[in-house]
């Protein structure tokens, strides 16, 4: 979770992820590299829910679903700052629902996708994923996405659906379907201020496909599907076969094929 790894010692921190990769699943047999991958995230992922400081030293903390499918398919490392982006070079970014970020980190963001990187935005405006924990606690997910500058900056603005529904909604894109809440848009901005930016509206405004300088950007208004809680039973233990995994999935191959093409 994003709040610990900024309290974990560096080491422990290895630690801890060595032995949540040794219990995923054993990836699928392969000679192709996995794609590298910097997440950053309020959501609680990495530790599962409600996860406090003694269970993940205890062993005891689970990760969500979908945090363990990534492990097993992906190269995934949870970070808390890009300051070493440049130096890192992951494959691709993703940002779900993260912290409010320090504005040294948008701005190295920015300049890396435009020099060639690839990153995956799930910013919510009106996030409902449930927490026992106490208004306040930092550990709570970010109830509203706050990539507002980066966004403004690619000429994108995020809004909250105007009905401000809390009912479930099912949504599907192609073969992916998933059930998700509070579902926002992504509208252009009237001004033009987004440089070297060209950006492709799709699925009802609810993800934009940008091209950033010499990078690609995949911007989702929604991060609330990454919940297992709205996944049905029969797929909890399989992540793999989740509408939410195969559509990140879907995505991370788009931007992977993009990297190929450029190279």
């Amino acid at each position: 979770m994003a709040g610990f790894w900024q309290t974990l010692p560096s080491a422990m921190v290895a630690l801890l992820v060595l032995t949540q990769c040794s219990a995923a699943d054993s990836p699928p047999d392969s000679n192709q590299p996995r794609p590298r991958i910097q997440l950053m995230t309020s959501l609680p992922l990495v530790w599962g829910d409600n996860a406090s400081m003694e269970s993940i030293l205890s062993g005891d903390a689970e990760p969500a679903p979908i945090y363990r499918y990534w492990l097993d398919r992906y190269d995934i490392a949870a970070v808390d700052s890009l300051e070493n982006l440049a130096q890192d070079d992951p494959d691709i970014v993703i940002l779900a629902q993260p912290r409010a970020m320090d504005p040294a980190d948008l701005t190295i963001l920015d300049a890396w996708v435009r020099m060639g990187g690839d990153v995956i935005i799930l910013t919510d405006p009106d996030l409902l994923w449930p927490s026992e924990l106490p208004l306040g606690d930092t550990r709570r997910p970010l109830a509203s996405g706050l990539l507002s500058p980066l966004l403004g900056h690619w000429g994108l603005e995020l809004v909250a659906d105007a009905d401000r529904s809390t009912e479930a909604v099912d949504l599907s894109f192609g073969s992916y379907s998933f059930t998700t809440r509070g579902v926002g848009k992504l509208m252009p901005m009237t001004a033009s201020s987004a440089p070297n930016v060209r950006c492709k509206m799709g699925s009802g405004d609810f993800i934009a496909r940008c091209s950033v300088g010499q990078g690609q950007a995949s911007i989702v208004a929604d991060a609330d599907f990454l919940n297992s809680a709205y996944w049905p039973e029969s797929i909890l233990r399989s992540p793999q076969n989740s509408g939410a995994g195969r559509f990140i999935d879907s995505l991370v191959e788009e931007h992977i094929d993009s990297i190929v093409s450029k190279k």
